[in-house]
């Protein structure tokens, strides 16, 4: 794993530094980014499959000369987010597409990181062959609802985890933060629900 991110990590260097010797670096918008993060022994496990922090955190660097701030900044983003950023980068219209756009550009925060253009992402993974663990990440807190496509919402099984803590993921906080959990339900709710697919496959529907 290390040996693959270092390879990697040379070979973008590379990159870079033949756009600086050819005079490209001032007109190149570069995105960087991963589908996945990975576990690497957290949890007891070895593996991109969950609805943890270290599964879903994702890298993502852009360079925009003269419009990104170096720096860093706590922003939530999402990967749907990189087609509009593009897109307002490369100066082309507002993407129109037949199905709804869940992305954002995320060009106001590259102006100053100290922006927000959005308060939650959202993730999802099954747990078995009926089970779907839907989930939203804020600032502080991550909440992951476990349940049967199409079961009542009482059914679910929910995870809370407080990010400001020590040590966040060592302790499931929700029966502890009852008002917490009804906050991000009503975002989560927001979301599509998931149907039970043909063979017992989960799909989303596309209404909510």
């Amino acid at each position: 794993y290390y040996a693959s991110t270092s390879f990697m990590d040379a070979q973008l260097g590379r990159l870079i530094d033949e756009l600086d010797c050819l005079g490209l670096s001032e007109d190149t918008l570069i995105v960087l980014w991963g589908d996945h993060g990975w576990h690497l022994g957290d949890h007891g496990m070895w593996t991109k499959h969950t609805n943890y922090e270290q599964a879903n955190r994702i890298p993502l660097l852009v360079i925009a000369p003269g419009i990104a701030k170096p720096g860093c900044t706590r922003q939530l983003a999402e990967s749907a987010d990189v087609f509009p950023t593009l897109a307002e980068l490369a100066g082309l219209p507002k993407p129109m597409v037949p199905q709804p756009l869940d992305g954002l550009s995320l060009v106001p925060v590259l102006k100053d990181p100290s922006l927000r253009v959005r308060d939650h992402a959202t993730h999802c993974f099954p747990r078995g062959e009926d089970r779907l663990g839907r989930a939203i990440r804020t600032e502080r807190y991550r909440l992951v609802e476990w349940k049967k496509p199409g079961a009542a919402p009482e059914s679910a099984d929910l995870e809370l985890y407080d990010y400001t803590l020590p040590d966040p993921e060592a302790e499931n906080l929700a029966d502890r933060k009852p008002e917490v959990i009804q906050e991000l339900r009503a975002i989560l709710n927001r979301q599509p629900e998931a149907l039970s697919g043909p063979g017992n496959r989960l799909k989303v529907s596309s209404t909510p």
